[in-house]
């Protein structure tokens, strides 16, 4: 299968990391075209750099968008057309940081990114809310966790969309465990109660049931 990543940057290559290894093909793009031939290189066969983010889009079966909230309406702008009909994934958090370092959230509180998001998208793209739940550094240290796999969480409305993504998931050595519907998808962001939570199935499910 093959997954177009729009984004590079620290969450993304930890993505592409992890799915090239569970043997998925990827087709990368991004605003810093050196950081996706870095990642491409260090990938290897399995990812190929596309000539823009329309481009990498072709043959995909899904895509992630691994943005920082503040661009992420604009791509999706860019790339309107061709995302109707595909299962679109993203992991974006709605926060931004200013030039002396202070992260803040660019949304009103109670507000999701992912009910955002949806509102940003064409009739007919497939949303999913997922990849954002655990900063990068855990999701590349806790992945393919034995004897029990580590859980990541999604969000989403549409069937097609939450089937693809399982499947990125486990490709990328996790459980996945659906939270809820775009509606839920506060629960996954930074400052949510299922963020950065490195914890099995059981329990996972547990959370989810006691919510």
């Amino acid at each position: 299968m093959t997954t177009a990543i729009i984004g590079t940057g620290g969450i993304g290559s930890v993505i592409a990391r992890q799915l090239a290894s569970g043997g998925e093909t990827l087709r990368l793009s991004s605003a810093d075209t050196k950081s996706a031939r870095t990642l491409a290189a260090e990938i290897g066969r399995a990812a190929v750099v596309a000539a823009g983010n329309r481009d990498a889009l072709q043959g995909a079966d899904a895509v992630v968008l691994a943005l920082r909230f503040t661009v992420l309406k604009g791509v999706i702008e860019e790339i309107a057309d061709p995302l109707t009909g595909k299962v679109v994934v993203v992991p974006s958090n709605p926060l931004t940081t200013d030039a002396q370092g202070n992260i803040s959230r660019v949304l009103p509180k109670g507000q999701s990114s992912g009910e955002v998001v949806a509102e940003w998208l064409p009739t007919g793209a497939r949303l999913a809310m997922a990849f954002g739940t655990l900063s990068a550094n855990l999701f590349e240290s806790s992945s393919n966790r034995s004897p029990e796999p580590a859980v990541l969480f999604y969000a989403t409305d549409d069937d097609r969309a939450g089937e693809e993504v399982e499947r990125l998931i486990r490709t990328a050595g996790f459980e996945p465990v659906k939270v809820g519907g775009i509606e839920q998808s506060g629960r996954l962001e930074v400052g949510g109660d299922l963020h950065d939570l490195i914890i099995g199935p059981a329990e996972a499910r547990s959370l989810i049931g006691g919510a």
